[in-house]
């Protein structure tokens, strides 16, 4: 695998919870702390099992009460349940729409495993995604590409789902990642597509236009499949196309839920 591939490695949830917080910015060379309470913070955070078990409690709890309190149509659950009857799925939405892609998931019909880093922020996102319901697995430390692109796929061939965001975890925005089309080309697995819309959102100033979700709203949320083969052979030019179809279907679906939710897409 190329070097790209490594933003799709990482859980594509580890890094929101600080971001949320205004602790942990977007990796960059702009993305500094601004100020030294900040700093202080991010540094206990990092160094606290007891402030990250706590920080992790508070999103999870607020992002099951908006999802609780939402009132949801849902689309294209009959045709991911039949999928997961004949075994797993790569479960892939925008870094954007990742706030409720762990509440969404048929907890019901299939596990949902995701791979973090070990490091303290990687172990704040595992405690969070552990709340919503998903499995987080644990990467050795300094592994490299190839071996953690190994663990997803002896997870998937295991019968297990995995979740990842296309243009995660650091972007671009609505750019997919090499990673998702070699989990797909390596186990011959289908891709579902996820996004999400409620009546009552912010629009978070994240490098992604991270959506928060509120409470006591009216949403949707849906999947597809992915239709495009992914052959087992694949050389450059090839990766390339996948990836533009990939991001094409991804925009097309966060489109068409955006207006049944009765929200003019944000293009």
């Amino acid at each position: 695998m190329t070097g790209d591939a490594n933003s799709g490695i990482l859980s594509h949830m580890q890094g929101w919870p600080l971001r949320l917080a205004g602790i942990w910015p977007r990796k960059g060379k702009h993305d500094r702390p601004t100020n030294t309470g900040a700093m202080k913070l991010r540094t206990r955070l990092e160094n606290s099992d007891t402030l990250a078990a706590i920080l992790s409690w508070i999103l999870a709890g607020y992002l099951r009460f908006c999802f609780a309190t939402t009132r949801w149509r849902v689309e294209g659950m009959e045709d991911l349940g039949k999928a997961l009857q004949d075994g797993s799925v790569i479960y892939v939405l925008w870094h954007s729409k990742t706030m409720y892609g762990p509440l969404a998931w048929p907890y019901d019909l299939a596990r949902l495993f995701a791979l973090h880093d070990p490091s303290p922020i990687g172990r704040i996102g595992s405690r969070t995604q552990a709340r919503l319901g998903m499995v987080p697995v644990a990467m050795q430390a300094n592994s490299s590409n190839f071996a953690a692109s190994r663990q997803v796929l002896k997870t998937i061939r295991a019968g297990h789902s995995i979740g990842i965001a296309a243009d995660g975890p650091k972007g671009p925005a609505r750019d997919a990642k090499k990673s998702t089309i070699e989990w797909a080309r390596a186990s011959g697995r289908p891709v579902f597509l996820f996004s999400w819309q409620s009546s009552r959102t912010l629009q978070l100033n994240t490098w992604d236009k991270m959506i928060l979700p509120m409470p006591f709203a009216k949403g949707v949320y849906g999947f597809c499949k992915w239709d495009t083969a992914v052959p087992r052979k694949l050389d450059d030019t090839g990766y390339r196309a996948l990836g533009r179809s990939l991001s094409a279907a991804l925009d097309q679906i966060t489109t068409d839920i955006d207006r049944s939710a009765g929200v003019v897409p944000d293009n």
